[in-house]
């Protein structure tokens, strides 16, 4: 992550226009690594005649998660899963849901599991046989 700041002073104001005029005092920059925290991180600079001082942060976007803010996880309950996130973005499956993606139905207690299937968490649908 490169932050780069500025401090600008007002140098002047003119009446006619109203525009006004900045200049440069100092600049500087921090090249390094943040990770995403819910901390405030505090960076100084001090220069030969201007100091700067600012606080940063990075936060992941609110589905994204880990120290690098690539995994996803946007809890759902639907034909593709039944899930909430974990802290770290771990699914975690909804109470009768089991899988990778938690979209197994956790069938009734006693289902036989060759002839027995469930489509909701504790039904049990026996199959026919021929």
């Amino acid at each position: 992550m490169k932050i780069k700041k500025q401090k600008t002073k007002n140098e002047h104001r003119t009446t006619q226009t109203n525009s006004t005029e900045h200049q440069t005092l100092k600049e500087a920059s921090f090249s390094g690594v943040i990770l995403p925290s819910p901390e405030w991180k505090t960076l100084d600079h001090i220069g030969r005649n201007a100091r700067i001082t600012y606080r940063v942060r990075v936060q992941c976007a609110a589905t994204y998660y880990n120290t690098t803010c690539t995994t996803f996880c946007r809890p759902r309950n639907d034909q593709f899963g039944h899930y909430t996130c974990g802290p770290q973005g771990e699914k975690i499956c909804l109470n009768g849901w089991t899988g990778d993606n938690c979209e197994k139905a956790i069938c009734k207690p006693g289902c036989d599991p060759v002839h027995g299937t469930c489509q909701q968490p504790g039904e049990c649908d026996l199959l026919e046989t021929i």
